[in-house]
């Protein structure tokens, strides 16, 4: 994995196959596609799909806007033919207490080809290296058995089941919590 500015907290990472680059607003058009995507959103219970252009540039200008840099999104973008995939990134880093939570998709024709494997592992090496985080988190819905294999691939750890965790049209979900600790990663 290549970094493009090692000084940026959340810079272009490469990867053999892959471009991790911050999310900014020419991506409008894919994010509305991608986070509007009944499959693809049915197991992120933590906010609706999006509806419309506006709550897409608002999603956006979230990430561009973080205060303190305390979250970011990557778009994962295939280097082949600059095909946007899906996303990546932190949120609810805790500086002092060196963990933050990770969340990831992908759009439904790239499932399976070992595309989001490759973005974590990059993600994770950053997080570690150069974020200088201990712990890494993951909550996953208790029915997206494809991310639960995902992560314990790489090495994370079930740590419980946070019952009704999530609540989406009235109708409450249960997570499972994920942990991969700094000592237990090793590059896969």
């Amino acid at each position: 994995m290549m970094i493009a500015d090692p000084n940026d907290l959340f810079p272009l990472l490469i990867t053999p196959r892959l471009h991790l680059r911050p999310l900014q607003l020419a991506d409008t058009a894919f994010v509305l596609r991608h986070f509007s995507d009944p499959v693809v959103t049915a197991h992120l219970l933590d906010a609706p799909p999006l509806a419309d252009v506006t709550e897409a540039q608002a999603l956006i200008q979230f990430y561009l806007n973080g205060v303190g840099q305390l979250h970011n999104r990557w778009v994962i973008v295939r280097r082949s033919d600059q095909q946007p995939l899906g996303t990546c990134g932190f949120h609810k880093w805790d500086r002092r207490n060196q963990r933050v939570e990770i969340g990831y998709d992908l759009s439904v024709p790239f499932w399976g080809q070992g595309y989001m494997s490759e973005a974590l592992r990059a993600v994770l090496h950053h997080g570690f290296i150069h974020l200088a985080v201990h712990r890494i988190e993951a909550l996953v819905y208790v029915a997206n058995a494809r991310s639960c294999r995902l992560l314990q691939a790489l090495g994370f750890q079930q740590e419980g089941r946070l019952r009704d965790y999530y609540c989406r049209d009235g109708t409450f979900y249960d997570h499972y919590h994920f942990a991969l600790l700094e000592g237990d990663w090793v590059v896969r």
